[in-house]
């Protein structure tokens, strides 16, 4: 499982398709939002400037390395990168928070293909995070200097060291 959190979390919406095009995820060991995939910040920002409570509100996107597939992150209360920026897996990127269109503290997470709306796809399957209401935990922690990790997703394989930040 591959989830912009490390270690437990909540799922408080499911995969909808069009209807709802991410999953919604509430940190429950941190706030912290990690990145998921090695990539280019392409996006990092208010979703809309002069209207804080439209969209995603800040959020951050990031196309993996060699694809076409761009992770969102929406409603953060904090940004921690800036666009252009390489990331690897497990970097802090920003906070859960609650800003653009939201009823409380959480992660929108999802995937689209050119960073375009309406061409998502499904991100539990992706992500391997389950697409139904409840607790997981994605099996990182923090603590553990040095662990070595191997992420599949989408077919790419990614492996490097896990550090605390």
């Amino acid at each position: 499982m591959n989830s912009p959190y490390m270690g437990n979390f909540r799922v408080t919406q499911e995969y909808k398709g069009s209807a709802h095009d991410g999953l919604d995820l509430v940190g429950i060991d941190s706030k912290e939002i990690h990145s998921t995939v090695n990539g280019i910040v392409k996006i990092a920002r208010w979703e809309n400037d002069a209207d804080h409570s439209q969209g995603f509100g800040q959020f951050a996107a990031i196309c993996a390395d060699n694809t076409d597939d761009w992770y969102y992150y929406g409603h953060l209360s904090e940004i921690r990168v800036k666009v252009g920026d390489h990331v690897k897996i497990t970097d802090v990127i920003g906070i859960e928070g609650s800003t653009g269109n939201s009823t409380g503290s959480h992660c929108h997470y999802c995937v689209r293909t050119g960073g375009v709306k309406g061409k998502h796809k499904n991100i539990s399957e992706i992500s391997g995070i389950p697409n139904a209401l409840g607790v997981y935990d994605d099996g990182y922690r923090p603590e553990t200097n040095g662990t070595q990790v191997t992420l599949t997703i989408g077919g790419v394989t990614y492996s490097g060291e896990l550090f605390r930040k």
